[in-house]
């Protein structure tokens, strides 16, 4: 026994000498700087190739890793830049490894997963980004969504009308929805799932604008997106479709945007301060026809009243009192300001970011405007190896005076509608005491309800996330970590809409005089999740598998309570003769999910996913049924294949790809229940049946997709090229079949119809001058989409608007679901009406053009043109019925009857809802910016170097329109987001041009 030890000892010590090589490791060390200014890179990533070991630069820029074995390869990346690969050995020395800026952003990190994510050149789908820069850096946007437009190949979008505080209706690759599903996007924030509904506050009651379609979609209210500080964004990215969407599942029908906000960086602490301020003026008035004597006796005749309109008109023109009605109300030049003020920094283990913003602008209407108040703390600390904490906090106070314009009945309570029928010799303005006049011509003084009546919203806002990850197994080829995120969105709003009791149309109504709307709304939303991520390397394969859950809860509480007979200058409901509850309603919703996902990546060279999420949801009718939500994608990168060397000096990069997905849509809280309407039964409180019935066999929406392109970049990505084209299929789609009347019910909520979107996504970039004195950099961006009804199982019908005379949309089998139809009758349409024309335009083009001249000075500019697509400008009705239409009193047909007047007549007389039917095509200059930076030799001596950049600029934001449409803006509608009805016009308000001067300095 004793012999044995020592022999086993001597084959130990033997085997420890031979396997010494594979013990054997060397350190490298070096700087990475930024290729053109030779600037050292903080926060670079050097890993090494293969495996999961890896370091970060510190603030020179310097590293140093350890290396096993004899030889290996280093991968250096840093956001914004190309990827960099260098081989080491035993001898390497230290390096200088400069990068690259990535123009064709091939090595942007983009999310593909709840828990993972890939560089952009690896994507299989058409996931736009945009960036800080590129959301904020040319003007300054009034909202997130509002900034968007015409960045985004795939988007089109819609506005409720001019008003501060946004209302922007976005629909990305088409229609995915009816109508009882949400046709918005989800939209994420820093891993939170918050709330973009827009509330309900009753300025259609005050109005008397309850017609058409419900009665809040004619709010013209804000969506809530509107909330976030633009500045506060890092980046944007937006996964259009089901097949980019699918791991987002029940709620991803209408697409997901992505929304980061600024982290702190590694380095010492930076402080920027924005301040712009700038002035805003109507876009497009139309210029109302003007009125003269003819004028007067052909619109209201030689009688007495005629003889009485004259008497006013000489008076008016004798006194200097003709006024032009577009001027007074949508003439002010509304004030703009903007002050940011931000923090950033940290250490090797902790990184912050702190900001605070105000945003108060006024509108181009009196006592009209938007006020935003911002702070926000992110903070990213490493614990341990182990424990990585990330929390994002954000408080924000909004204040917002939309007034009165839009659709009314019989009330005055709008100004635009009021002015229709307003002539401009009429004496409208107070007297010395402030006493408005009665308006003869309308129910109300529309200066009266400017100056008097009162709509206005106030929110206050927390968004807060965290999340927690970290390493729990690691080796040098795989990596088994964690994530846990949580996130609350908690909004309270609080609405007032007031008319007093000594207006116009309060005096004359048959309900006591004096009418308030208080609205409250008390929204709380939270999700977890909690994933499982193992990375590994195999045979040249890097592996990544997730799994995990997800939960959402949402809890709203919504109260819109009336009075009537309000006491003089009281608001109280306590002083109100009559007070009711117009609506109460208090939603409880929780969805549940499971996720896997596989990806495979092969050398850069094919890359594919697979992955299925199930959800379950309170929203669906069986809510306790799980749904699955797969998807499935492959990219090859071409030119990472031996082949393509040769062609690798003209193609540097050519990627072909493939995806499929399958997402679903909730529907709206309760249209797949039967509900209980309170009743007094015998004196007694009771519960009786609605007359709303629901199939038993109805399931979810769903849609599925599949998406094909290229992405390319020619000549170094001097030229770059992504090419894309889906086809969306909208199965299941919840429609109303209506029973026989002796059934009792009125509606049943069923499965009816299946419809298909498809189109092209183009977007080509061209940098056709580099050099150290000038960049010019352009991007086009083309895109279309087709929408068909490819089944229905339920009568044709015609839905939205306010009914065929006055336009409304055709839902057949076989015809586009924004079809516009209209009277006379035609027996060779389905459904029985004339078709007018497409809400969906034939596609949109932008081009955006950076230029950036001896490092100092910037120009950018982006055009938007939008080609076909109609709107129901019932403005134009309106303003023909009350003589303001432009160029009313022409006579283009010899008729001796005026065109206004002619136009009027064929609608009411022959049925031709045509006549307003109007073409939407537009050419817009959105934006325009021009910066300069003075030269570090004139800041350096300020303040001993304290001030490291001083930026100068003057923007604007709509700057130019080019449009044969007959109104304020094509992009406006009275349906809010409404999936179908978004292009309807009534009266809105207008609007506006903007112009800044900006002042950005960095410390």
């Amino acid at each position: 026994m004793k012999r044995i030890l020592p022999l086993a000892g001597w084959a130990i010590m033997g085997l420890l000498l031979f396997s010494l090589p594979a013990f054997a490791q060397f350190t490298v060390s070096g700087t990475v700087r930024d290729q053109a200014g030779g600037d050292p890179l903080p926060g670079a990533a050097v890993r090494l190739k293969g495996t999961t070991q890896g370091v970060v630069t510190d603030l020179d820029g310097n590293f140093s890793i350890e290396v096993p074995g004899s030889q290996g390869v280093l991968v250096i990346s840093f956001l914004g830049y190309v990827n960099e690969e260098v081989s080491v050995n035993a001898t390497t020395r230290p390096l200088t490894i400069t990068l690259k800026e990535d123009i064709g952003r091939l090595e942007e990190v983009v999310v593909t997963g709840l828990a993972t994510t890939v560089k952009r050149s690896n994507l299989a789908n058409a996931v736009s980004t945009v960036s800080s820069q590129e959301l904020v850096g040319n003007t300054t946007p009034q909202t997130i969504d509002n900034a968007l437009y015409g960045k985004i190949a795939g988007v089109n979008m819609n506005a409720n009308g001019g008003a501060p505080g946004g209302g922007i209706n976005v629909q990305l690759r088409g229609i995915s929805t009816l109508g009882a599903g949400s046709s918005q996007p989800l939209y994420i924030v820093d891993g939170v799932y918050i709330d973009n509904s827009s509330i309900r506050n009753g300025r259609t009651q005050a109005s008397g604008a309850a017609a058409g379609q419900a009665a809040s979609n004619q709010d013209d209210a804000a969506n809530r997106i509107a909330d976030l500080n633009p500045d506060d964004i890092e980046r944007i990215e937006v996964l259009k479709g089901p097949s980019a969407a699918a791991i987002y599942g029940t709620r991803a029908n209408a697409g997901v945007i992505i929304i980061t906000t600024k982290k702190g960086k590694q380095g010492k602490t930076q402080v920027r301060l924005n301040q712009d301020i700038g002035f805003a003026k109507a876009q497009n008035l139309v210029g109302f026809d003007p009125w003269n004597e003819d004028k007067i006796r052909t619109y209201y005749g030689e009688g007495e009243r005629g003889q009485l309109e004259l008497e006013r008109y000489r008076e008016a023109q004798n006194t200097g009192r003709i006024s032009d009605w577009e001027e007074v109300f949508y003439g002010e030049t509304a004030m703009l300001y903007n002050t940011q003020l931000s923090l950033s920094g940290g250490g090797e283990k902790t990184q912050f970011f702190v900001s605070a913003g105000i945003q108060n602008e006024d509108g181009i209407i009196k006592n009209t405007g938007f006020e935003r108040y911002s702070i926000r703390a992110n903070v990213n600390h490493e614990l341990s190896k182990l424990f990585n904490l990330n929390l994002n906090t954000n408080y924000v106070r909004s204040d917002t005076d939309r007034g009165f314009t839009g659709n009314q009945n019989n009330t005055g309570g709008s100004i635009g509608y009021s002015i229709a029928y307003t002539p401009s010799y009429a004496q409208l303005f107070p007297d010395e005491q402030g006493n408005y006049p009665n308006n003869p011509y309308f129910n109300d003084n529309p200066l009266a309800i400017r100056d008097l009546a009162t709509n206005n919203q106030k929110v206050d806002r927390f968004i807060t996330s965290a999340s927690l990850d970290g390493n729990l197994i690691q080796t040098s080829r795989s990596l088994l970590k964690y994530t846990i995120n949580g996130g609350v969105d908690y909004l309270s709003s609080n609405s007032l809409v007031h008319m007093p009791e000594f207006l116009q149309h309060q005096q004359a109504s048959s309900e006591p005089a004096g009418d308030v709307l208080w609205g409250r709304q008390d929204n709380i939303n939270t999700n977890l999740q909690g994933f499982l991520i193992y990375n590994t390397s195999v045979g040249g394969f890097d592996l990544t598998s997730q799994a995990g859950v997800v939960r959402l809860d949402q809890h709203a509480d919504f109260l819109l309570q009336r009075g009537r007979g309000l006491v003089g200058g009281q608001k109280n409901l306590q002083w109100a003769q009559v007070s009711s509850s117009i609506d109460q309603t208090e939603t409880r919703i929780t969805d549940f999910g499971w996720v896997l996902q596989q990806e495979a990546n092969w050398e850069d060279k094919i890359i594919g996913t697979l992955g299925i999420r199930w959800d379950r949801s309170t929203l669906n009718m069986n809510q306790n049924e799980y749904y699955p939500f797969p998807r499935a994608s492959v990219a090859v990168n071409l030119n990472n294949f031996d082949f393509w060397q040769g062609a690798s000096q003209y193609a540097n990069a050519f990627k072909v790809r493939a995806a499929y997905g399958q997402t679903g849509g909730l529907p709206v809280y309760g249209s797949t229940f039967e509900s209980l309407s309170p009743q007094i039964i015998g004196g007694e409180t009771g519960g009786q049946v609605g007359t709303r019935g629901v199939d038993p066999n109805l399931v979810p929406e769903t849609a599925s997709e599949l998406e094909l392109g290229i992405d390319a970049g020619f000549l170094d990505n001097r030229i770059t090229l992504e090419a894309t084209y889906y086809n969306k299929k909208v199965y299941d789609l919840i429609l109303d079949l209506q029973p026989a009347e002796a059934s009792g019910i009125l509606a049943i909520a069923t499965n009816a119809a299946d419809l298909e979107n498809k189109g092209w996504e183009l977007g080509l970039g061209v940098m056709p001058v580099r050099t150290s004195n000038l960049v010019w950099s352009t991007q086009t961006l083309f895109w279309n989409n087709q929408s068909k009804i490819t089944k229905m199982n339920i009568p044709t019908r015609t839905v939205g608007g306010f009914g065929p005379s006055l336009g409304s949309y055709l839902l057949a089998e076989g015809y586009s679901p924004t079809t516009i139809i209209g009277t006379p009758a035609a027996s060779d349409v389905p459904g029985g009406y004339t078709i007018y024309g497409d809400r969906q335009p034939d596609f949109n083009l932008t081009f955006l053009n950076n230029f950036s001249i001896g490092n100092s000075l910037e120009f950018n500019f982006l055009i938007h043109w939008k080609k076909g697509g109609e709107n129901i400008n019932l403005s134009s009705l309106l303003w023909d019925d009350g003589g303001q239409t432009p160029g009313w009193s022409g006579d283009t047909d010899n008729n001796d009857t005026p065109d206004g007047l002619d136009r009027l007549l064929d609608w009411a007389v022959n049925g031709n809802t045509g006549v307003f039917v109007q073409k939407a095509d537009y050419v817009k200059l959105r934006e325009i910016g021009l910066y300069y930076t003075l030269p570090k030799t004139l800041t350096s001596g300020v303040g001993g170097g304290f001030i490291n950049k001083v930026k100068l600029g003057v923007s604007g934001n709509n700057f130019l329109l080019w449009t044969p449409y007959e109104s304020y803006d094509p992009e406006t509608s009275n349906f809010g987001s409404q999936p179908i009805a978004s292009n309807i016009e009534v009266t809105p308000y207008p609007s506006s041009r903007r112009y800044f001067f900006h002042l950005n300095v960095e410390f």
